[in-house]
């Protein structure tokens, strides 16, 4: 029987310097996969002018944000349900919709799995092969129709390969077959050069069964706000959803977050910019040092290294300040695996010197 382990994010920083013996705004953290370049200025003016407001309850309908959304992407407001993050989506989700037996990648997102648990579903598993970490056409296989949901996450979390949008077009239809939902998580999506060309927003006017995952933290930097949103292609289904969690989890800040996010494609594309030179900088410098690292496409790395005479790598660079996300947790992967979000140039040279004084 597989024992469920407790997952543990990135981004723990409080614990991490605790760890450390550093103050918090020491540590250089490489376990979230966030903007490297920090919260664009418009944004955080819009944020810092809207608490003047923060006396008064949010507007639970978020009206505001979702007419934003339904402008953006020419659905109805009640196809877009908003969250808390997109983890609060995917509990949300998975809540409404009740699957009694799901698909999920391994590894993945632990998030999927987590609230599948919470619903007593039964989880299936599409063990990705190590030789190259690609999902291949053979997950349509394990859809069946007694297969409720499927959840994908393109690029995949913590690989971050991408499925072509053949691919997923012939996963979805196989969903469509098997009357199955299929949960497409494109949060990373827009770190990805061309990246709207992979998605299939598109497909949700004409499939009732496909539903999409995005959010505003990782690109604009506003992981404390917390701000996700899922668009559905069945009529009605984003208020259905909406309901199964607490009100008010907008708060009056991450609206006006939002809101000035979807007009900040300026930002966006600078961040691309930014993120695919340092990305691969640092798959060629972790490359030389002799490590195997997947050749991703999304705002992180993941990449092995086996423990060696200086111990774990993770605990080795924590006790130096520097914080990795360890990928133990992950289905399918194991204390060797690391996954390190794209960070400054500055940063990203220090980790890669660290990473060579460890290997000796």
């Amino acid at each position: 029987m597989k024992v469920w382990r407790n997952i543990h994010h990135g981004g723990k920083r409080r614990a991490g310097a605790a760890a450390a013996e550093k103050r918090e705004e020491e540590m250089i953290d490489f376990s979230v996969n966030v903007t490297p370049l920090g919260i664009p200025e418009n944004i955080r003016r819009a944020m810092e002018e809207s608490l003047s407001r923060a006396g008064w309850y949010p507007d639970d309908s978020k009206r505001r944000l979702k007419e934003a959304l339904s402008e953006k992407y020419r659905l109805p407001m009640s196809n877009i349900c908003i969250g808390n993050g997109a983890s609060d989506v995917i509990f949300r989700t998975v809540f409404a919709l009740h699957p009694g037996r799901a698909l999920v990648l391994a590894p993945t997102f632990a998030e999927y799995e987590a609230a599948l648990r919470c619903v007593d579903a039964r989880i299936d598993y599409y063990q990705i092969n190590h030789e190259d970490f690609e999902v291949k056409p053979d997950v349509c296989g394990q859809i069946q129709p007694e297969t409720d949901m499927v959840f994908l996450c393109n690029p995949n979390n913590p690989t971050g390969l991408l499925m072509a949008r053949d691919f997923l077009m012939s996963v979805a239809q196989r969903c469509r077959d098997t009357d199955t939902w299929l949960v497409v998580d494109e949060c990373f999506l827009e770190f990805v050069r061309q990246g709207e060309s992979y998605s299939l927003i598109g497909e949700l006017k004409v499939n009732p069964k496909l539903l999409i995952l995005k959010s505003f933290t990782k690109m604009f930097g506003i992981a404390g706000l917390r701000l996700g949103y899922l668009l559905c292609g069945q009529e009605g289904l984003g208020d259905i959803v909406d309901k199964f969690g607490c009100d008010w989890n907008i708060n009056c800040v991450a609206e006006a977050a939002g809101l000035e996010a979807l007009k900040s494609a300026d930002y966006e594309k600078k961040v691309r910019d930014y993120v695919e030179k340092e990305r691969k900088w640092l798959y060629d410098q972790l490359k030389a040092l002799g490590l195997r690292v997947v050749a991703g496409q999304a705002n992180y790395l993941l990449f092995e290294a086996p423990e060696s005479d200086g111990g774990p790598l993770g605990e080795w660079l924590l006790r130096r300040g520097i914080m990795v996300r360890c990928c133990d947790d992950y289905e399918n992967l194991d204390e060797n695996f690391y996954r390190i979000g794209i960070n400054t140039h500055e940063a990203n040279e220090i980790l890669i010197e660290k990473i060579g004084e460890w290997l000796g």
